[in-house]
């Protein structure tokens, strides 16, 4: 716990979260999918805080925790979190050694989407003697990675079936860049669209005497567009939980912005002043970041490690003035700094700690 009490007390750039905004978001959340038959599996990639991924768990119809990492997922496992899905390609030997580990103590699922990261998994499992379930990740939009066809799918998930160490144990429908489409309408038909897609898959699977008791997708963007569509049965929010300005674009009053950055004005012209954060503290996926209380302005230059240059004619701001920043990426902020510190108004309610930044070498 910080010995300051105001927020506005506090060295800069400092990363806030408005307690009452966060829990009322984890509520609204979890009031969305009740008696739907949907739990939800949140994304702890979007805060990597254990506590705070503890009060997701808390705020109910919550089947387990997202992540996209092995280190995520070990930061959860470590904390004592039972269920956990690796949404991700599990790729090289030190990461599989480390899904296997996992897998002893809790249940544990990883994203396939080839028979070769399958085998590699099962020899790994093998040596280990433990046994591990998979999804096969589809490809709905992101183009990334993902089986495209479901033939291809079905072919995989008989491969999969087959092996000792391996389980299947259904799908993976995960609308990343989808859910950022602004087009309320476009979004919405590019979602339903997707997730029929999931549902033919789905059967050609079942078809082939398998069952595929999970499908996990969606995201924080589309899940309302397809919640009565009975395709999935979890759903991976993310972002729903601290809010950045593009997602608040998207998703209207539905959620309440939550994390903000405390930054100081270290120098000031007539129309222009320059606040003590940049780069190294704002994630900038999206863009610009905005400013809380400030009506007329335009972030003329935020591309700088440690700086942010704003024009806005007669601002009144003064060198040593404080303003909260609104990041246009909540998750990508979140990643650069250590403690995540609690706010109800100005009052500082606690500091939690951030576990699971950046990518630790193990040797």
């Amino acid at each position: 716990m910080t010995h300051h009490r105001n927020i506005f007390d506090l060295p800069t750039p400092a990363l806030l979260l408005d307690w009452g905004a966060a829990s009322r978001n984890i509520g609204a959340a979890s009031e969305l999918v009740a008696g739907t038959g949907v739990m939800l599996r949140p994304h702890f990639k979007s805060h990597k805080c254990v506590p705070l991924a503890r009060a997701q768990l808390a705020g109910g119809n919550c089947v387990g925790m997202t992540v996209a990492t092995v280190d995520e997922a070990l930061a959860l496992v470590q904390a004592g979190f039972e269920d956990v899905l690796i949404a991700d390609q599990v790729v090289g030997a030190h990461k599989l050694s480390g899904l296997v580990r996992l897998a002893r103590c809790a249940t544990v699922l990883a994203a396939v989407d080839s028979l070769q990261s399958a085998q590699a998994l099962e020899l790994e499992a093998q040596r280990q003697g433990e046994k591990v379930g998979v999804l096969i990740e589809l490809n709905v939009g992101h183009n990334r990675w993902g089986v495209v066809h479901g033939e291809q799918a079905a072919a995989l998930a008989l491969e999969i079936a087959s092996m000792r160490a391996v389980s299947f144990r259904g799908l993976q429908a995960y609308h990343g860049s989808g859910g950022h489409i602004l087009d309320p309408v476009e979004r919405t038909s590019y979602a339903r669209n997707t997730m029929e897609v999931v549902r033919q898959v789905s059967e050609i699977i079942t078809a082939q005497g398998l069952q595929c008791p999970v499908v996990s997708g969606a995201g924080t963007g589309t899940f309302l567009a397809v919640l009565d569509q009975g395709i999935l049965t979890e759903l991976q929010l993310g972002s729903y939980l601290l809010m950045d300005w593009q997602f608040q674009e998207r998703m209207d009053d539905l959620f309440e912005v939550a994390l903000t950055v405390l930054a100081t004005v270290i120098n000031t012209s007539d129309n222009c002043f320059v606040i003590d954060v940049g780069l190294k503290g704002l994630g900038n996926k999206g863009g610009a970041p905005r400013l809380l209380g400030l009506r007329h302005y335009e972030v003329i230059q935020w591309a700088a490690e440690e700086h942010t240059v704003v024009k806005a004619d007669q601002h009144k701001l003064c060198v040593g003035d404080q303003i909260r920043v609104y990041p246009s990426h909540a998750g990508g902020t979140v990643n650069l700094y250590r403690n995540l510190i609690l706010h109800e108004g100005e009052l500082i309610t606690d500091v939690w700690p951030i576990s699971a930044t950046g990518y630790p070498f193990v040797g």
